[in-house]
């Protein structure tokens, strides 16, 4: 049997890993836009910040293009085993923000 302390750790750890989390791929101004957890104390920094969501979303949005045409090569399917697969896991577009532990 385990302790109560033990117990604490184990619910904590739950209720920060288990949470809903938005999709790390996102469009600005879209429902997924998880770029409001930014910090800003003007108007300008906050314009600033919205700048740098959106182009590191362009590029997760080039990279995830590039992963996915990756993936349905024939050229991929054609492999042996272990290497005939796609690029699924690391493909930003399934990929969600989270709390890693």
């Amino acid at each position: 049997s385990g302790t109560k302390q033990l117990a604490m750790r184990q619910a904590t750890l739950m209720c920060l890993t288990s949470s809903t989390t938005p999709y790390l791929l996102a469009t600005p101004g879209g429902p997924n836009d998880w770029s409001y957890l930014f910090p800003a104390t003007s108007a300008r920094q906050r314009a600033a910040l919205a700048e740098v969501f959106a182009k590191f979303q362009a590029s997760l949005h080039v990279l995830s293009d590039e992963l996915d045409e990756y993936s349905a090569s024939v050229e991929v399917a054609a492999r042996s085993f272990p290497d005939n697969f796609g690029m699924w896991v690391t493909n930003p577009r399934y990929m969600r923000t989270a709390v890693d532990i």
